[in-house]
């Protein structure tokens, strides 16, 4: 087992002091603490915002075996504590000694924070354990990224039968009678009218594979990222609930119901169309169970006639149907992606940036408890459409085309800078420049001074008499 000092290497009295001495801050205020005397503040004011957050506690820092101390008391302790004020060099070792080392736990910022106020104090040392903290690569390699993307909703409507397809392969199930153990699933996404065959291994029957090949255009989904082919899943979750219903207990019998389950789903009226499948696909409904209770409807008005006067009525027919489909399809579209929006958030990335991948995988032998599902730095290559992107994966350099809710920015831990001339704190850069939000902004809203403080006045932050 490592040991918990075996990432920080030891540091001596001489050498603390040495590195105190050769920070400028630290220095500074050192040769006022041995002058003995509080300087005034023309004497401070040049300097940077670091020398006068000390100076505003001059009373707390000491000097015990030639070091700075500042003496703290803790809320909920009754001694005071002495803090080592640590100088810039020595900020990243202790950062990584509280949160980074094996004894340290990875905890977060509050038990991080806690840890370094316990032995150590620099101005600014809770934002810096913040920043450390959000860029710890361990951390967020194993609990995910705190900014992780949600892109909006990628729509694709359709305004013919079969002029778009959904295929997906369900399974495995309880191998049947008949040797059955997968569902091959085929969806139109515009009658919503689905096919199912029940089949013994994942592999696409040959003729299939021949038809795709000859007359459809084949695209693919991004890796495990099933909302590309939402309309197939949410059937899916469908079948898999009307099965369960109907089969037996041992479960070998579920290919015989998937003609019961079809029948079903073909005369349902979808919700998005407002019609059934086997309306918009034939054009007239498909008889039920029901029908063979209390008797068929009457005959629709298309029925009847010549043959040539019924095509004509039937396509007629179909056309207003279509019609209204395509409405309905577009309104409800936009219903949900209106609903499916509100929750986006993050920036589209650009080619050069780096990003984390989520990347959940399961081994055999290995708990997926203790394993990391996020990996990175990976580097977008290029955009292929709106959330769709070409990314090249860390170590070996594979190149994969991913989805962008699977991204979420990396941030790789730099120090925060200090301006000393204007004493500005500035963050590190990001991937690139945020764009100025030029949205109008309801006015902030100002509290009245209460009247029994009217006759003060407010002088370097604190109240006074006038």
């Amino acid at each position: 087992m490592p040991s918990p000092a075996a990432h920080a290497s030891p540091q001596s009295v001489d050498q603390l002091q040495a590195l105190q001495e050769s920070d400028t801050t630290l220095a500074l205020v050192r040769q006022w603490l041995e002058q003995g005397n509080r300087p005034e503040w023309p004497t401070v004011s040049p300097h940077g915002c670091e020398v006068k957050a000390y100076y505003s506690q001059w009373g707390n820092i000491e000097i015990h075996n030639n070091l700075l101390f500042r003496r703290w008391q803790a809320p909920g302790r009754g001694n005071d504590i002495l803090q080592l004020l640590v100088p810039r060099t020595l900020q990243p070792q202790v950062l990584k000694c509280v949160h980074g080392s094996v004894g340290s736990g990875h905890f977060g910022i509050s038990k991080t924070l806690h840890r370094l106020r316990g032995r150590f104090y620099w101005p600014g040392c809770r934002r810096d354990v913040e920043l450390y903290v959000h860029c710890c690569d361990s951390c967020t390699a194993q609990k995910g990224p705190t900014q992780r993307s949600h892109a909006p909703l990628q729509q694709y409507l359709v305004g013919a039968p079969m002029e778009r397809i959904g295929v997906d392969i369900l399974g495995p199930f309880p191998v049947t009678d008949s040797g059955n153990r997968y569902i091959l699933v085929a969806m139109d996404y515009f009658t919503k009218w689905p096919k199912l065959m029940p089949s013994q291994t994942k592999a696409l029957p040959l003729r299939l594979k021949d038809l795709s090949m000859r007359w459809v255009k084949k695209t693919r989904t991004t890796p495990l990222h099933p909302q590309s082919d939402g309309l197939v899943e949410r059937f899916n979750r469908t079948l898999a609930t009307q099965l369960a219903i109907l089969v037996s207990k041992h479960q070998r019998d579920w290919d015989c119901y998937l003609p019961l389950v079809l029948w079903a789903y073909r005369t349902a009226v979808q919700e998005s169309s407002q019609c059934t499948p086997a309306a918009l696909m034939f054009g007239r409904e498909l008889r039920t169970p029901i029908d063979l209770v209390f008797g068929g409807p009457p005959e629709p008005e298309i029925a009847g006639g010549l043959e040539t006067d019924y095509f004509q009525r039937l396509r007629d027919h179909l056309r207003v149907v279509h019609d209204y489909t395509r409405q309905m399809q577009v309104s409800s579209g936009m219903r949900q992606k209106r609903a499916y929006d509100t929750h986006t958030r993050g920036q589209p990335f650009l080619p050069g940036d780096k990003v984390w991948v989520y990347c959940p995988e399961r081994k055999k032998g290995i708990s997926p408890k203790l394993c990391s599902h996020w990996r990175g730095p990976a580097e977008i290559l290029a955009r292929l459409s709106d959330v769709v992107y070409r990314v090249r994966m860390p170590n070996r350099g594979r190149l994969v085309v991913l989805h962008q809710d699977r991204l979420a920015p990396y941030r790789p831990y730099a120090p925060v800078t200090t301006n000393d001339e204007g004493g500005h704190q500035t963050l590190p850069n990001a991937n690139r420049d945020q764009p100025v939000d030029t949205a109008p902004r309801r006015p902030v809203r100002q509290r009245r001074q209460p009247g029994h403080l009217r006759d003060f006045v407010l002088f370097d932050g604190v109240v006074g008499d006038d």
